[in-house]
């Protein structure tokens, strides 16, 4: 990547509901953002606060840590309020300013913070107010996405927007439901990494159809209405194989369920699949499914699209921007009949889906290049005005 020609480095601060340790995959797009602002020669420093029921082996206090060129901050601290989500996010206010004030210490003023999510709301929402430094919000909690009126989460959401100086979106699912003020938006999609992944090869007609969905395995995936709506397929064509990869609570319920259905030599659930081998996971998938309940992006999705592959998923928010005719099919969410009809109409139209185009559209719109350019121009237009603004006043 080639540095933005700014008269000095950037500093960004990244307030982070969650960030993940080197090797974990649940919040990876947190890291891969943190790190393409690295890459485009930014002073990035990620903020997160860690709270535990029980300490174990992790000490009260502050870690750093310097991962892919990122400077890491993590306070760790006893959870004292365990069950109680307003308890948590208060406990974070003080952890997080801790945090601040050492990476101020250590790297100077950040010139700008970015909160990813609404449940570290309140740390965020009290830096912005102390220190007088402009805001962005991006929300990528499913929690959020689903909250009614006047809930908790509803609430942290509307304060983050208050202080935010521009929100951007991932979905049209969460524009419609943070509805942020005209002007002060603009979609901006989480990215993946282009040159991780390669075309696939030709898909052949002649092989057996192998269908494949990867994500942590809960409840909320709906991996179970996958292997039931598999069942339905497999009838029809029992060449056709399904591979679900992933890890989670509900390995023991899905093997149980696939044995149930009597789909064990065809349906395979492979564990847990590194980052660095999803790129090899996805080559050998006629197509790829998303069957959850409810996605405010779906990275995986487009990782799929990198490799030419087309999709089948329900319309459950992030994939409804992501699917088209030209890629793939989406059907009802948390409805069996509907998503085996998808599956089955993929098997019988997959030869009118073009490998190439596949991954030159998501290509053109979802290359990290691309997207953290945006997010930096707009940054950039954010900073100017908050300066201009400071010495009118």
């Amino acid at each position: 990547m080639e540095n933005l020609n700014n008269p000095r480095k950037m500093k960004i601060l990244i307030i982070a509901s969650w960030y993940p340790e080197p090797g974990q995959q649940n919040g990876s797009f947190f890291r891969d953002r943190a790190t393409a602002l690295a890459e485009q020669g930014c002073e990035v420093s990620v903020a997160v606060a860690e709270l535990r029921f029980r300490t174990g082996t992790f000490c009260c206090g502050i870690t750093v840590s310097n991962e892919d060129g990122v400077h890491v901050y993590r306070a760790f601290k006893r959870n004292l309020t365990p069950f109680w989500e307003g308890g948590i996010a208060r406990q974070k206010v003080s952890m997080i300013r801790r945090i601040y004030e050492q990476i101020c210490a250590e790297h100077g003023k950040p010139d700008i913070i970015h909160l990813e999510s609404a449940r570290c709301a309140l740390a965020a929402e009290a830096l912005v107010k102390q220190e007088g430094i402009p805001m962005t919000y991006t929300e990528h909690y499913s929690g959020v996405l689903n909250s009614k009126p006047g809930s908790y989460y509803d609430k942290m959401m509307h304060r983050a927007l208050s202080c935010a100086e521009h929100t951007f979106l991932i979905s049209s699912a969460m524009q419609k439901k943070i509805a942020p003020p005209e002007g002060k938006w603009s979609m901006l999609p989480n990215e993946v990494d282009f040159s991780a992944f390669t075309l696939c090869a030709p898909f052949d007609a002649h092989q057996p159809f192998v269908f494949k969905a990867l994500g942590s395995l809960r409840k909320i995936k709906g991996y179970d209405l996958l292997i039931e709506a598999f069942s339905l397929v497999h009838k029809k064509y029992p060449d056709s194989r399904l591979v679900i990869g992933g890890s989670g609570e509900e390995m023991t319920a899905l093997a149980a369920l696939r044995d149930q259905l009597a789909l064990s030599d065809c349906v395979e659930l492979a564990g847990k699949i590194e980052l660095k081998d999803r790129n090899a996971f996805l080559h050998d998938a006629a197509a790829f499914v998303c069957s959850s309940h409810t996605e405010t992006f779906s990275v995986v999705t487009i990782e799929a699209f990198a490799c030419g592959v087309p999709v089948v998923s329900t319309k459950c928010g992030g994939p409804e921007d992501l699917v088209n005719e030209a890629n793939g099919y989406l059907v009802e969410k948390a409805n069996v009949s509907a998503l085996a009809e998808g599956m089955l109409r993929m098997i019988k139209n997959r030869m009118m889906f073009s490998s190439d185009e596949i991954r030159r559209q998501a290509m053109n719109v979802y290359d990290r290049n691309i997207v953290v350019t945006k997010q930096l121009n707009k940054f950039k237009q954010i900073m100017f005005a908050h300066n201009k603004k400071g010495e009118l006043g």
